[in-house]
């Protein structure tokens, strides 16, 4: 009897991992441990990062790739181990941003990874994915563009604010009668703006800092939510606001609407000294920075069966270049100025932007896009999984000339991996962020303000793509304007010197 229950038991647990086995859909365990391992390696070397354990943990289907062939996604747990000191803030290495989406991971998806580096020993947790193509010879992993974590609605005081601004309006325009369109709309416009402005003015009241970001769903209105939380919950009163970005943000600051704006670099550099387009209204003498953020890299994009190589290649081409006005187009026009080329020299010009840029080099109607941001950005990601751009370097020769007229510009590698598909490095150039403000700033605010900064927010663990690059060593990285002196005194004291960095 002991004998057949044995015999019973053992055929069970077989016809069990058969059974088990038969679930599986898609490429197994081996498969996906295979592919991790390999893209650790080719993105920061064999000696980087050990893949300690993956556990597979199921699968699901795909839409279907460019030629019908069959996709599933399978996701995993793994554990990494660093075997050598690697920090991800650097601006040299990989971010947090491209690193999550080399694993299949958003960027809360990962655990273990601290904002000043992790030394080896440390540990870091995934929950990752892989994608794969079924052709002819099997399952093949392929790039896939994994969307980054949402910003999170506006809770009930927004909602409310919302709701006043909107019964305003209603009782202007109820009164309005019979009269025309054009005038409800400018009743609408002045209405809101006013609100705007007096929102601003009752926090300055209440000696509230006020910080300028940028578009809500932007990584400068992130990092100015995030700075503003972290002095709120430490006692300092403060609010972030949005805005339309670095103009914008300099015109609140030079108003003396807010305290404190994120602005890039070159844009500063212009309002500093009252040039275009800050010509009209002069010079902005009290303009300082507290520090450099993170950095915004010059994109050169081509359709990936292109044969242009070169920036001076782009002479008779059709080249999107950005929005009139915006940092992106002067860094363009710059671009192309240093290689020679005028706008008159183009084939055509496009000022859609980068996602308008996009979809004209998809379509065939442009030949380049030339576009600043923060790297990776997730238009391009999602371009580069589906195979149809690729990255140009900028030869060093260009790379010098523009770092050397001092507009703001520092040299930049993108690490290979740091989009899908990327094979190689990418040399360019970037622009910095700077978290600027006017001189009246008092020196505890300064201070205040630079301990949550570098001290006491996780950029890495709030999902901050951006925020992740913020560091003291690289603070002073790209100024364009002088450091306000409590900034001074407070790096003196802080940062390590020359020798120990």
């Amino acid at each position: 009897m002991l004998t057949s229950k044995r015999i019973i038991a053992t055929l069970s647990a077989v016809l069990l991992a058969l059974l088990m086995a038969g679930c599986v859909d898609g490429p197994d365990e081996s498969s996906v441990t295979q592919v991790v391992q390999a893209r650790l390696t080719q993105a920061l070397g064999a000696d980087t990062l050990n893949l300690t354990s993956l556990r597979r943990l199921g699968s699901g289907p795909l839409n279907p790739g460019a030629d019908g062939l069959k996709r599933r996604i399978v996701y995993y747990n793994a554990v990494l181990t660093f075997a050598r000191d690697l920090d991800f803030s650097s601006w040299d290495t990989l971010n947090v941003a491209a690193f999550s989406n080399l694993l299949g991971a958003t960027e809360r998806g990962i655990d273990g990874l601290e904002q000043n580096g992790n030394s080896a020993g440390d540990r870091v947790y995934v929950r990752g994915s892989v994608s794969f193509e079924r052709g002819a010879d099997g399952w093949m992993p392929v790039d896939v563009f994994h969307p980054g974590v949402g910003t999170a609605t506006a809770g009930p005081a927004g909602a409310e604010e919302s709701r006043r601004i909107i019964e305003q309006i209603n009782a202007l325009l109820a009164k309005a009668g019979d009269q025309s369109r054009e005038r409800e709309q400018i009743i609408t416009e002045v209405l809101d703006s006013a609100y705007e402005d007096i929102t601003l003015r009752l926090d300055r009241l209440e000696r509230a800092l006020i910080i300028a970001g940028g578009a809500p769903d932007g990584e400068y209105a992130r990092v100015a939510r995030l700075l503003a939380d972290e002095l709120i919950a430490e006692g300092t009163p403060s609010n972030a606001v949005p805005s339309g970005g670095s103009l914008e943000n300099l015109e609140l600051l030079r108003t003396g609407k807010v305290d404190i704006a994120l602005v890039q670099n070159n844009v500063a550099a212009q309002a500093l000294l009252g040039i275009e387009p800050f010509a009209v209204l002069g010079p902005h003498y009290d303009l300082q920075a507290l520090a450099s953020l993170f950095p915004e890299p010059l994109h050169l994009i081509v359709a990936a069966d292109s044969g242009i190589a070169s920036v001076r290649e782009l002479a008779g081409k059709r080249v999107d270049i950005g929005h009139p006005g915006s940092g992106s187009y002067l860094n363009a026009v710059a671009l192309l100025a240093a290689a020679g080329i005028e706008l008159t020299d183009l084939g055509a010009v496009h000022e859609t932007g980068l996602a308008g840029g996009l979809q004209l080099l998809n379509n065939g109607k442009a030949d380049a896009v030339i576009a600043t941001i923060g790297a990776p950005a997730r238009a391009l990601q999602r371009a580069a999984a589906n195979g149809r751009i690729r990255l140009l370097s900028l030869n060093a020769d260009l790379r010098d000339l523009l770092t050397r007229e001092g507009a703001g510009y520092v040299p930049i590698v993108l690490p290979a991996s740091t989009y899908p598909g990327q094979a190689e490095p990418v040399a360019t150039v970037a622009v910095t962020a700077l978290l600027a403000t006017g001189g009246a700033l008092p020196k505890a605010d300064v201070e205040r303000v630079l301990t949550a900064l570098f001290d006491r927010i996780d950029f890495v663990r709030a999902g901050s793509a951006a925020g992740s690059l913020i560091t003291r060593d690289t603070a002073e990285t790209g100024l364009t304007i002088p450091l306000h002196p409590a900034a001074i005194e407070y790096y003196g004291r802080s940062l390590p010197s020359p020798s120990e960095r």
